[in-house]
């Protein structure tokens, strides 16, 4: 396993705030495509699944009839941009906190925001300054 000691001296952009809870998790290098110099690394805000593959969000329709699929389950957001280049490494997975939204990886995360709200509901995802919730079906 190749490990490297990395010290961060500030938060990731896309927390909202300070209070936050990560666990360790395993960031895979499955479906990662190396850069111009050959490194391969996930990068801070992707959402991750269960076994730490970046999970990528597509989108199907028409305008205003638009749905949103995820390619497997997010579990958590990753905290610190992770260089898989030499297979799978520990990261830190954000599992509870508050986010802006825009500024996680990927696309369409702001179109599908109710559903991240759904499947993550121990964060927090606000969009342009506006907390999202779950929303509830209306009671008659």
């Amino acid at each position: 396993m190749y490990l490297v000691k990395k010290t961060y001296d500030n938060s990731p952009e896309f927390l909202r705030n300070e209070h936050y809870e990560n666990i360790t998790c395993t960031v895979s290098d499955t479906g990662v495509t190396a850069d111009t110099e050959g490194k391969k690394s996930v990068l801070a805000g992707s959402l991750l699944d269960k076994d730490g593959k970046a999970v990528k969000v597509t989108r199907a329709g028409s305008s205003g009839a638009y749905t949103y699929a995820f390619s497997t389950e997010p579990v958590g957001i990753l905290f610190a941009t992770t260089e898989v280049t030499h297979g799978p490494q520990a990261g830190a997975l954000m599992i509870a906190g508050s986010v802006n939204t825009e500024r996680l990886q990927g696309e369409y995360l702001v179109d599908a925001v109710d559903q991240l709200v759904e499947k993550m509901p121990f964060i927090k995802f606000f969009v342009d300054g506006s907390l999202k919730v779950k929303a509830t079906a209306p009671t008659v």
